[in-house]
């Protein structure tokens, strides 16, 4: 893993397009996980899915575990900014708009494949640094701030913690199901924990 890149960006106009194909090429990435599972990530795989060549590939991201990585650095890039917009003290915010916004947060199709990528490469998973750990507990720092200063602090990390873990347990549950799972009554259920609060 130390002998990765980050490779050079194009003048302005082909960067557009550059960023474009990147983009991409992480969705379509994303879409094959989802659809077909991680052991279905190849790279071979990608590149027939996405329609592009090994070296695209290889220009982006430098390799599979490159593009692996960037699906990663993308989920937590959407999950920190989507935490971080239910923390805001700024903006006001019911229990059930903080529960559903929490839960899609976590349960969106970029935050569940990269889920599955680091729960199916141990390798790639202890190659990366702490710097997407220390976003994310911060993140929800910020959100356990919020419950406490909205409802009275009683009980707030374990109320936080039940935002993200059951949501969480939720999309492992999902990788196993074969029919999408009904995630309304468990959202309920914590909306009603978080108002019954004193």
């Amino acid at each position: 893993m130390s002998g990765r890149r980050s490779p050079d960006r194009p003048p302005t106009g082909r960067r557009e397009r550059g960023d474009r194909t990147r983009e991409r090429l992480i969705d379509e990435t994303v879409r094959c996980i989802r659809e077909e599972g991680f052991s279905a990530a190849s790279a071979r795989h990608i590149i027939d899915r996405a329609g592009v060549t090994w070296g695209v590939i290889q220009h982006h991201f430098g390799d599979r575990d490159g593009l692996l990585i960037a699906v990663i650095d993308d989920a937590v890039d959407r999950l920190v900014a989507s935490l971080e917009a239910l923390s805001d003290p700024t903006q006001p915010i019911d229990t059930t708009d903080l529960v559903r916004g929490a839960w899609e947060a976590f349960a969106n199709p970029k935050a569940m494949a990269g889920l599955e990528i680091l729960i199916s490469t141990k390798e790639l998973r202890s190659g990366l640094d702490s710097r997407h750990m220390e976003r994310l507990g911060a993140a929800l720092a910020r959100l356990t701030q919020r419950l406490q200063t909205s409802h009275g602090g009683q009980n707030a990390v374990a109320i936080g913690m039940l935002l993200w873990t059951t949501p969480v347990a939720m999309m492992i549950a999902e990788m196993f199901a074969t029919l999408p799972l009904e995630v309304g009554e468990a959202q309920r259920a914590i909306i009603d924990l978080i108002d019954r609060q004193p």
